[in-house]
């Protein structure tokens, strides 16, 4: 299963094999390594329960560090993964994973401290059931609704429209387009949600955006936030590397992101031209009523990942590409 040709099933098997199990129809698999908030999701499960609920398999990297959640849920099909590669990020590898270890026709992506509300599920996988969609991504929001990922994230649509790209922090997919494309790149690093989105997209299927079907993410502190930049824009060249097709259409599909990228490699001429640094005010105003100060720092952070992937300074362990 995956790009990597392995036979996941053999190299991790779940800790819970009841072959009289009836096939489900929709499994949710959830990613995670060493975040205790997979607890918080966990327990919305039990809160809301869904008919249409046939499995939880959590893929988990946290060595042991989650025993006590995992035996809080003892209902929950978890999974040991073991980084035999010892790769710094082995997300595409646990998703190929669950998926493997899963039953249902329909696969549900959620993270962990994602915390869907009532009905939910419903609302997510109905499409596919219905067989009108192949893929369904639901938007995700914070405890707050005052991030800049509330600004300029919630995958990006309206009702009932459809998108290029989606992340995989809530989306549920019919099992057959996984396999069809191959599951998830365990080579990239980052991003492997948005190549396959690529993928599905350049194999003519649709990503519907289903708006009701919300989940609530913490995205943690202004530091974590300007970590996560900094890998999304090691990502995204990653990605235009590897789609090369799409660079024609880069400064329109990536336009806010060719302007930081442009004003920070210019960005020396503030040396002997300080009033440079002024331009920062316009993207601060733009954004006055939104966290200005954060969405500046973001996306410059944002631009110096980019640059770092595509002048290759080692600010990250590229994945092994000896498998």
């Amino acid at each position: 299963m995956g790009p990597a040709g392995e036979d996941h099933r053999a190299r991790h098997q779940p800790d819970v094999d009841d072959p009289s199990r009836p096939a489900t129809t929709v499994s949710v698999v959830i990613v995670n390594k060493g975040d205790p908030g997979i607890a918080r999701t966990l327990d919305a499960f039990r809160a809301h329960e869904s008919p249409l609920l046939g499995e939880i398999v959590v893929v988990d990297a946290s060595q042991g560090a989650l025993d006590e959640i995992r035996r809080a849920f003892p209902w929950v099909k978890w999974i040991s993964y073991e980084n035999v590669t010892r790769k710094s990020r082995t997300i595409a590898e646990q998703r190929n994973v669950g998926v493997a270890n899963s039953e249902g026709d329909v696969v549900v992506f959620l993270d962990a401290n994602c915390v869907p509300g009532p009905h939910w599920l419903e609302r997510l996988a109905a499409p596919i059931l219905a067989g009108t969609e192949s893929i369904v991504v639901g938007r995700i929001t914070s405890p707050s609704g005052a991030t800049i990922h509330d600004m300029v994230g919630n995958q990006g649509g309206h009702d009932g429209s459809y998108l290029e790209q989606c992340a995989n922090m809530n989306v549920a997919y019919r099992r057959d387009v996984i396999e069809r494309l191959g599951g998830f790149d365990e080579q990239l690093g980052f991003a492997e949600d948005i190549d396959f989105a690529w993928r599905a997209r350049d194999a003519g299927l649709r990503i519907r955006f289903e708006p009701s079907a919300e989940v609530v993410h913490d995205w943690g502190t202004f530091g974590q936030d300007l970590s996560r930049a900094f890998r999304y824009g090691v990502a995204r060249v990653r990605l235009y590397r590897k789609h090369t097709a799409r660079i024609a259409n880069l400064v329109r599909s990536d336009l806010y992101i060719t302007i930081y990228v442009l004003y920070v490699l210019a960005s020396p001429i503030a040396l002997v031209f300080p009033a440079y640094l002024l331009a920062l005010l316009i993207p601060a105003l733009k954004n006055r009523e939104h966290q200005p100060i954060l969405t500046v720092a973001y996306h410059l952070v944002y631009a110096l990942g980019v640059l770092s992937e595509l002048f290759h300074v080692p600010t990250f362990r590229r994945p092994n590409r000896s498998r």
